[in-house]
């Protein structure tokens, strides 16, 4: 993990979640997200380190990954949790992450690696005002995820977009709503600010670029969906044939991310009129039209 200053008040952690610190006043900061379960303690030692103590946490969405320190620090200092409404639930309750991901009551193990915090403060971002900082709603990678700006015109943009060392890596990332992350891009594609940071990868002065490589990967998984589905293809033949195609052997966490992020994009094809659901010998199978 690494300090950097980016603008007057805003700084960020450097990590494999990256983490907004944005100066509140003189030794107060608010955190924008807290990375993974551990980061907590290391996040305070660079903050102590400086002199500072945190005033709120600003969670862009409820992922584990974005909010695994926030239970360290909210007790160990006595602070909120900010974050919309509609992701609120997924932290609230612990196993209802694993459950969406799932489709159902989720095994131990999924139960294990998407566990969440519960209700140890968190708070409703529609319904506060925090000095220094606007956001904007960034749908797609879940319920109700956001983006944060600074007073110092810095951007941080969660999961609404991969990084270019991601996009050579790991194409195919998680999703909610295929329209929405579409739109999304669209929108950060017009975004004026000084400095753009994904939670993960390397900060962008110019987001078009990128965002632009992003749609343009999202076109090629649709395609290649569009082209497994010729003939009639049930949900598990589509899922096979994309691990092959990815190297990968997948394990029972990546297979819930990804069963679930192609479910949507067969419901968004679906709904553009581009497949049909076909029941055949009471299997359902996808075909494009």
């Amino acid at each position: 993990m690494e300090l950097k200053q980016v603008g007057e008040r805003t700084y960020y952690i450097e990590h494999g979640t990256n983490i907004g610190v944005y100066m509140t006043s003189p030794g107060r900061v608010c955190l924008i997200d807290t990375g993974a379960q551990g980061d907590g303690e290391k996040i305070d030692e660079i903050i102590t380190a400086k002199g500072w103590e945190p005033e709120y946490i600003i969670n862009t969405h409820t992922h584990i990954d974005h909010l695994g320190g926030n239970e360290y620090l909210m007790k160990k200092y006595h602070i909120p949790a900010y974050c919309t409404e509609y992701d609120m639930a997924f932290a609230h309750y612990s196993d209802l992450e694993a459950a969406y991901m799932n489709g159902g009551y989720p095994c131990r193990k999924l139960r294990t690696i998407f566990s969440h915090p519960g209700m140890i403060g968190f708070r409703s971002i529609e319904k506060n005002t925090l000095e220094g900082i606007e956001w904007t709603y960034l749908p797609g990678h879940t319920f109700g995820m956001i983006g944060v700006r600074t007073s110092d015109d810095i951007w941080f943009l969660a999961d609404s977009y991969l990084s270019r060392k991601y996009l050579e890596k790991r194409s195919f990332g998680y999703l909610y709503d295929v329209g929405g992350y579409l739109d999304t891009l669209g929108f950060i594609r017009e975004l004026d600010g000084e400095l753009f940071i994904p939670a993960h990868g390397i900060a962008e002065k110019d987001i078009t670029e990128v965002a632009e490589l992003n749609e343009a990967n999202i076109n090629r998984i649709i395609g290649a969906i569009k082209g497994m589905c010729t003939e009639p293809i049930s949900l598990d033949e589509i899922l096979k044939r994309m691990y092959a195609a990815m190297g990968m052997r997948t394990t029972v966490s990546q297979h819930a991310l990804l069963s679930s992020t192609t479910k949507c994009y067969l419901t968004y094809l679906q709904d553009r009129g581009e497949l049909e659901c076909r029941f055949i010998d009471n299997i359902m199978t996808w075909k494009t039209v």
